[in-house]
This record gives structure tokens, sequence and C-alpha cells, in this order.
């Protein structure tokens, strides 16, 4: 079902990208991505708004900068907001520098509206880099939505999505080429979620931009998620559900989602801890395996990857990882584990093209 496009307040005109990838400094041919990190972020600022702090969150030492005095307690989840946030651009460039490096062509960085979203830097970013950037749009979390959200309509939410894709974010001209990622993570999810949900499934129909989502619903709430897309006539094709490490795991489950025809997407790779210090605690072995049989069973053509990078401590100056152990390691072990080259590619190249590319958008 797809319901009328009566939105006030968008833009007098909607540019047809299908076809097109928009990058922050435009719209590039899909076939120039390269290999393609899907989930990232490089600038971003996870410190709770006041009404949503932390036990200990605004304690002196919580405000101390990020250091090796407090690195490992840091690590087993001491708050520390410094840890938080992402904004050093000479550092970043350093640190993403390293993905390059290793042959990586494009970074979609999925920072959205309220957690330090930065459309100049990104712009700035892929000059400096030589690395093709897509900028997210949309809304994060119940705990970073905006105070009035409740009070704005669906359709006030699409026009502010739908803005940041035609006319560029924060006055900038920094198109956003993803709607995400989205936050739908509650169980069940909230009144707000599912608003923010359905605006960006409608801001997908009416410009055909794609959507990244942060979970995209817990358990069997994902098909929640993807039914409110499907009444919102979007193409599932479009569609990327982030933070899929316990499918792999849960291969009957990941089956009936990738029944949909959606993308799954295994991120937050060699984290030494989630955000806010939890450890994970899905290995990236058994990660590594769940794709292995995923493929094995024709599903390569729907497997994206990510690091998730949101912390100081996942950089390679912090004693992290970094934007390269997918390349240098995670590749590898799927090679070791019998995935083929072909079915790599598949994962780091081909899928993201097609993920990442616009659809007609609705007339």
């Amino acid at each position: 079902m797809n319901l009328p496009l009566t939105i006030p307040d968008l833009p007098p005109s909607i540019p047809d990208l299908a076809g097109q990838v928009l990058t922050v400094t435009g719209p590039v041919d899909p076939s120039a991505l390269g290999p393609t990190l899907m989930h990232e972020h490089l600038f971003v600022d996870l410190r709770r708004p006041a009404h949503a702090l932390r036990p200990g969150e605004d304690s002196p030492q919580a405000r101390e900068p990020l250091t090796l005095a407090n690195l490992a307690r840091t690590r087993h989840g001491a708050v520390n907001a410094d840890n938080d946030v992402l904004a050093d651009f000479d550092e970043m460039l350093a640190e993403v520098g390293e993905f390059r490096r290793a042959g990586g062509g494009t970074v979609v960085e999925v920072t959205s509206l309220g957690i330090g979203r930065d459309p100049g830097s990104l712009r700035r970013m892929s000059r400096a880099s030589g690395l093709h950037i897509v900028m997210g749009a949309g809304w994060y979390t119940p705990t970073f939505h905006p105070p009035d959200l409740g009070e704005r309509t669906v359709d006030d939410l699409t026009a502010v999505i739908v803005r940041d894709i035609v006319d560029g974010a924060d006055g900038t001209g920094v198109r956003a080429g993803i709607i995400g990622e989205v936050g739908a993570e509650s169980a069940p999810l909230t009144p707000g979620e599912l608003k923010s949900v359905r605006a960006a499934g409608r801001a997908s129909r009416v410009t055909g931009a794609p959507i990244t989502f942060h979970v995209g619903g817990v358990g069997e709430e994902k098909f929640t998620v993807l039914d409110i897309l499907d009444e919102e006539g979007v193409d599932p094709s479009n569609v990327v559900l982030g933070h899929a490490g316990t499918m792999a795991v849960d291969l009957p489950f990941a089956r009936r989602v990738l029944a949909r025809g959606v993308f799954i997407e295994f991120d937050f790779l060699a984290s030494p801890g989630s955000p806010w210090g939890h450890l994970v605690l899905l290995g990236d072995h058994k990660v590594a395996r769940g794709i292995a049989d995923l493929v094995e069973d024709g599903y390569s053509g729907q497997i994206l990857l990510g690091h998730d990078v949101c912390q100081k401590i996942q950089l390679k100056r912090y004693g992290g990882q970094g934007y390269s152990y997918i390349p240098d390691h995670f590749l590898p072990a799927l090679r070791r584990l019998g995935v083929a080259d072909e079915a790599v590619h598949k994962i780091m190249v081909d899928n993201p093209a097609r993920a990442l590319t616009f659809t007609t958008p609705a007339p």
C-alpha cells in the first residue's frame, strides 16, 4: 500500500537521482565507489543530553580527557565524555586514511541529527582523503530525539529529511545521500521511533534515497519496521538493517529477514567494547562463521560490512583497530572460512553500490 504524498513544506522540485549515489561532493556513478564501509562515524558526539545522563556522567572523573592514565578503565566501562566525541579533523584524517591505504574507496558516514553531524567537515574530509563519503540524515535513538518530537508530525519530520537530501544540511549545501542511521532499538518500539521510521520511509519514497537503520527493531520488531516501510512504498532493496551481529548465530531468523529483500549489515567489528562501555559478547569469529554460512546459502548479495567506529577507544591512536580491520583482518578470515573472492567482492563493492543507489522518486 502506497500512502498518498500530500506533504507540505517540501522543496519545489525533487531531483531525479535514480541510478546515482549522492556523496558529500555530489552525485557519482555507483561503479566509482570501490570497496565500501557501510557504517562509520568520522565526526560524532554521543554525549548524552542533560535529561538522560548515565550514572557518574556529571562527575569530575567523567570530564577528564581520554589519556593512557584512564584508557583501561574507560575500556572497562567507566564513563568518559571525551571518549564519546570524534571531532579532531587531522586525527580523523589520519585514522580514515588507513582504510584508503588498504584499498578503500568509500565510507558511509551515518551520523544523523542530534549526535554531532558535521557536513562541512565531511566534505573537507572527502577532498583531503580521496575517499567518497556518503552522509546520513534523520534521527538516531530516543535518547537523542529532539524534545519536541512528540509534537511534530510524520510529514514535519519527512520534510526535514527531504531538505537535507535536496538542498543540503545546515546551510552548507552538503547533501545527505542516505537516510540514517535511523534509531529503532526499543522493545517495543516507542511512538517516537515509529514516527521516525515512517518519516524515513516517506522521505525515501519522495527522494529515492536509501535508508540505513540502527538495529531496525529487536527480534520480531524488525518486521514491524519492514511493514511500515512497505506501507510507505519503499523498495526493500533500498533498506539496510544494521547491527545484525546476532543474526550470525540465528540463521533461521536471518533467513526470514533476508526473505524480505533487504540488506543486513554486520558492523561494530573489532571493537574492544561497545558504545558506553558494555562489552560485545558476540565474537567476530562467530560473525564471520555466520556470514560464511549465509554466503553458502546463497545470500552473498544481501550482506554489508562496517566497523561502526564511534568512540575514541576504537581508533588506532588509542589502541583500537580503526577503519582498516575489515580489509586487513576480517576479509582474510572470511576467505579462510571458504568465502570465495567473488563473494567478498560482492560484499565490499557490488552490494554497497546497489544499496546506495537512488531509485526513481515518487511522482
